[in-house]
């Protein structure tokens, strides 16, 4: 296993954090609210590992959460082709190691004393290609520092979700929040409690997990585009008032793909995500990352975010209307990059739609055809079985001309014509098609 530095990763990565189970295991779920909360994080996941290089997870919430156990040691293969990146303390130097101290520390270890966590640990000893390394220090420093200044800031997001509510801050909590030597999520909710307002408890506990995991978001350079949902769910709509909840589910789905679908007038599955295996994902991300639609994607979400006028000097977290003008102009961009990909797209797509056609026709006439091959291989053959071997030596020179001109074209193009993010598409909606058919 390789440690890395948070500088040193070069993809695009994702933060995830909804297996902490500091925060799901404060509710008494039912069964059919596990099964539902399992289908949830699968989904939000399976998404991530489609349009991100790398999901990045705390070490601790792989090893203390029971429904990481249960997701994820069935698939080691995230693990080790660097998809799922555990993101470990850098004293430590394996997993094992890291349970081990875990364990030893009384006020944390019955969260890790169960069979799970040591399967956990002892799978990514064996199978995680990397991890990366990240300093503790950094994140309990940037955690204080910035609840404080949200708290006095009149004009950030905290503060103005509090007077939303009609909530009185009582002048006192940032010095008192200030004056904790190493600040954690309990000293945070302990003094909220000691307010006696409900609401400012529940306001202030929820921004404190969502800073608690942007600092750690931070330390492992992921803090991502739209942290309010890439980190928790955290819903800036119902604090704030307003109707704007963005994700990157909503992004993907209700943005991205509406688009795509009204451009080329194709349907795409609801139920994407839940026909596709983990497998499946697997190999998708690998076409993903390979034909750049990673990069593009993620490039169009940060270009459109870095064109915003942000009052957090940060610019880590927007407010309501930073958000819905994020959302137009994201909107926007990817309309745009689509329509500058569409004629591309068309010619590869007839080139397609030639082939198998082609290749249809051949299996009549060519005795045992195999496997479809391209347009060249078809025509020659064919043409050669009939009896026309000058005519189809003198097709196969001006083929073989006209795709090496091609391809010459093809490395010339801009890489906005090129028909990265439909041809991505295309392949997913193509690996959906062949489940169901084998289902059916």
């Amino acid at each position: 296993m390789r440690f890395v530095s948070p500088e040193s990763v070069k993809l695009s990565r994702a933060y995830f954090t909804d297996l902490d189970r500091v925060t799901y295991s404060q509710v008494a779920w039912s069964e059919d609210d596990l099964e539902g909360l399992r289908a949830s994080l699968m989904r939000k996941l399976k998404l991530l590992v489609l349009v991100k290089g790398h999901v990045v997870i705390a070490t601790s919430h792989l090893l203390e959460s029971e429904l990481a156990h249960e997701i994820l040691l069935p698939h080691p293969r995230l693990f080790s082709e660097g998809v799922i990146v555990p993101a470990l303390r850098s004293e430590f130097r394996g997993f094992d190691e890291f349970l081990d101290a875990k364990i030893a520390e009384t006020k944390e270890a019955d969260r890790y004393t169960g069979s799970g966590s040591r399967d956990m640990a002892q799978m990514l000893d064996s199978f995680a290609s990397m991890a990366i390394h990240w300093q503790v220090d950094q994140t309990a420093d940037w955690f204080k520092q910035r609840l404080v200044y949200d708290l006095q800031d009149q004009q950030g997001l905290l503060r103005s979700c509090l007077r939303a509510k009609g909530v009185i801050v009582p002048h006192t909590i940032a010095d008192e929040i200030a004056q904790v030597p190493r600040l954690a999520r309990r000293d945070v909710y302990r003094l909220a409690e000691q307010t006696h307002d409900k609401q400012l408890w529940e306001i202030l506990c929820t921004y404190a997990d969502f800073i608690y995991y942007l600092s750690g978001a931070r330390a492992v350079w992921s803090e991502g585009v739209l942290p309010q949902e890439n980190l928790m769910d955290f819903s800036l709509g119902d604090l704030a008032g307003g109707r704007t909840r963005l994700s990157e589910m909503q992004v993907f789905f209700k943005v991205f793909v509406d688009l795509v679908k009204t451009a080329t007038q194709t349907h795409f599955p609801v139920d994407l995500l839940d026909a596709l295996s983990v497998e499946d994902v697997l190999d998708l991300h690998q076409v993903g990352t390979q034909d750049w639609f990673v990069e593009k994607y993620t490039c169009i979400q940060e270009r459109t975010k870095e064109g915003l006028n942000i009052h957090d000097p940060e610019r880590l977290v927007l407010l309501m209307d930073e958000l819905q003008e994020y959302e137009r102009t994201l909107h926007d961009e990817f309309s745009a990059a689509i329509q500058k990909e569409l004629p591309a797209y068309a010619r590869e797509r007839r080139a397609e739609e030639a082939n198998e056609f082609l290749n249809a026709v051949a299996s009549l006439i060519v005795p045992y055809w195999g496997a479809p091959g391209d347009v060249k291989e078809i025509l020659v053959s064919g043409m050669r079985f009939v009896g026309r071997s000058k005519a189809a030596k003198a097709m196969e020179r001006k083929t073989e001309r006209c795709l090496a001109t091609f391809d010459r074209i093809l490395d010339s193009r801009d890489m906005e014509a090129k028909p990265v993010l439909l041809a991505f598409l295309q392949k997913i909606k193509t690996v959906y098609s062949k489940k169901m058919l084998r289902m059916e």
